[in-house]
């Protein structure tokens, strides 16, 4: 069964308002119409048998006058405005009017006044609502009848009804507009805890909550900013340790390289089987100190510390600029008009050549370089001509010292992808890995064109084309 998605919590609290303003509205309603119409009723009822009684005695009285036909008595009455006039007497009907007749008052009614009692009874006439009213007459041996009609009481309780349905639905009304008001309160610390919660995960950790002077507010207040507080502190405990280790270890790694260079320029002069030991420890100080050099990177840009100016600059161009930087000007760029970025170009070029060592060392090999805009996007493509990336590592790539599939023993220092990564997060971008229409592995990288702000993903949390933004991590 297909299962409704349930509504947020402003939708819910308007709602939740706007349904008990319509139930207390609506039992109002009934409730003052009920009583309402009671009293109109009574009100009705008490003028009716009131004014029978009066013209009741008005009747017997001309009756007892000697040889005054009943119609006569019937013609000297001033009855009330739509109401009509009958006497029952030896077995016979007279009645005021041609429209109304023995048949319009209700057996029940006649029944209780031939019985001596005075009675009334709810009935209708021509298809309206009336009042009938019956006397008994024993002085004259007679029965008085009063039919009236109440238009004017229908006409007042529909008056009545109209004005409560209109009451129900302004009050239904208010209620929504209410709800709408309170959600808003209500959900307001909650959308400032997030506006604080993504400025602070868009780089900015000195950012907390404004103190409240509401006490039901002032602990979560104070719990968020303590929480942020902790975890900054616990960041820059572990970049300034990651620092200062890396730091430490460029005085022995200098000693190193200098006596690997010693002993390298008499190597001549060294057995074949020591050449190939110094051959081994140089390759191998080559690398700690390209891995030392790129966790250094890594921890400033986790840190935000070293950013320099960002400057605007063509997508396509820094990418020529970067292929020609590292010997690779023969690897053709294809551009299919202006890509403009405002990013660091020396950090975002050393991002691109790590892309395209990473194509040389593990993808067999570079093939093209694309740029292309997309509304607000810019992005560039990095192809090789490698087996390309397991759907399943396509993600965990770009963990530290991540390396995917068998190419564990391949040189490299395993950072190259998490520093591309890190780079691109930090100009509100973010990087991917993907099939090339070539066969090989597709590197994408993602920018916000220069004149828009962006953290490289939609509404939802991915970039563009669906797939997730901001990885981070290693290389293959």
């Amino acid at each position: 069964m297909r299962r409704w998605p349930s509504p947020g919590l402003r939708a819910g609290v308007t709602l939740s308002f706007t349904l008990g303003a319509t139930a207390l509205a609506t039992l109002a309603a009934l409730g003052t119409h009920a009583v309402t119409r009671e009293y109109l009723l009574d009100q009705r009822e008490e003028s009716a048998l009131r004014q029978a009684f009066a013209d009741a005695g008005s009747v017997r009285d001309g009756l007892r006058t000697a040889g005054l036909p009943v119609d006569d008595v019937l013609a000297a009455l001033s009855p009330p405005s739509g109401s009509d006039l009958l006497v029952q007497r030896e077995g016979r009907w007279y009645s005021s009017s041609l429209e109304v007749g023995a048949g319009d008052v209700p057996a029940g009614l006649r029944e209780a006044v031939g019985a001596g009692s005075a009675a009334l009874a709810w009935t209708r006439v021509d298809g309206r609502a009336a009042l009938a009213v019956g006397v008994p007459l024993p002085a004259v041996d007679a029965q008085y009848y009063e039919v009236g009609v109440t238009d004017e009481l229908a006409r007042t309780l529909d008056a009545v009804r109209t004005a409560l349905a209109a009451f129900a639905l302004f009050t239904a009304v208010g209620g929504a507009l209410l709800g709408v008001w309170a959600s808003g309160r209500a959900v307001a610390p909650l959308h400032a805890v997030a506006r604080t919660a993504a400025r602070i995960a868009g780089g900015e950790p000195g950012t907390r909550l404004a103190p409240t002077d509401d006490p039901d507010l002032a602990t979560i207040v104070g719990s968020f900013n303590s929480m942020v507080d902790a975890l900054e502190e616990q960041i820059q405990r572990e970049v300034r340790f990651s620092a200062d280790v890396s730091h430490e270890l460029r005085s022995p790694l200098t000693t190193l390289t200098t006596s690997v260079g010693l002993l390298q320029r008499r190597r001549a002069e060294l057995p074949e089987r020591s050449r190939q030991a110094l051959d081994l420890v140089g390759r191998e100080l080559e690398r700690f100190a390209r891995t030392l050099d790129d966790l250094l990177e890594l921890g400033r840009l986790e840190s935000g510390a070293g950013a320099r100016e960002r400057v605007r600059v063509d997508a396509a161009a820094l990418a020529r600029q970067a292929l020609d930087g590292s010997a690779r000007a023969a690897v053709p760029v294809h551009a299919a008009g202006p890509a403009p970025v405002r990013v660091d170009a020396q950090q975002l070029g050393r991002a691109l050549v790590n892309l395209f060592d990473n194509a040389d060392r593990h993808g067999r090999g570079l093939l093209a370089v694309r740029v292309q805009r997309e509304g607000a996007r810019v992005r560039v493509l990095v192809d090789d001509a490698g087996p390309g990336v397991d759907p399943r590592d396509r993600q965990r790539i770009f963990e530290r010292f991540a390396r995917a599939g068998s190419r564990g023993s391949l040189p490299g220092s395993g950072l190259g992808l998490s520093l591309v990564a890190e780079s691109v997060r930090a100009h509100g971008g973010a990087v991917r890995c993907t099939a090339s229409p070539h066969g090989g592995a597709r590197f994408v990288v993602d920018l916000p064109a220069d004149g828009t702000t962006g953290d490289g993903t939609t509404g939802d949390g991915t970039t563009g084309d669906g797939t997730t933004a901001g990885v981070a991590g290693g290389e293959p």
